[in-house]
């Protein structure tokens, strides 16, 4: 069972953010256009934050119910994200960002022995 919508858009902004901020303040940027997204408050979106460390995710969801905010924290290791120091947004699809929640990368090898079983189990 996931987490995450199965519809909308999802962006992940490049740029670190403080990872204290919480729900109102990852509101407002984006509200704001801070991020340069340029949403549409009427569509459903998934905003995809990290801290400077990349050890914090945070996921701000808007939809047409209201905003929910999520922390993904690693105990060990860091999301394995390449973060320019500008605010252009990736565009990220289900699976990758799954991929990235449960074992802390989008592609290429998993970190993890579990988190590849508990993927792949979920998929099949």
């Amino acid at each position: 069972m996931s987490i995450l919508s199965a519809t909308g858009r999802i962006v992940m902004v490049l740029s670190p953010i403080n990872g204290r901020w919480g729900m109102h303040k990852l509101m407002a940027k984006l509200s704001t256009n801070e991020f340069g997204i340029n949403w549409d408050p009427t569509k459903e979106i998934t905003l995809v934050t990290f801290n400077r460390k990349r050890t914090i995710c945070k996921l701000l969801h808007v939809d047409q119910t209201g905003v929910d905010c999520t922390s993904r924290i690693l105990n060990q290791g860091r999301f394995k994200i390449m973060l320019d120091e500008n605010l252009v947004p990736r565009s990220l699809n289900r699976e990758q960002l799954e991929r990235l929640l449960t074992d802390g990368t989008i592609s290429g090898e998993y970190q993890h022995a579990v988190s590849k079983f508990l993927l792949e189990s979920h998929l099949s």
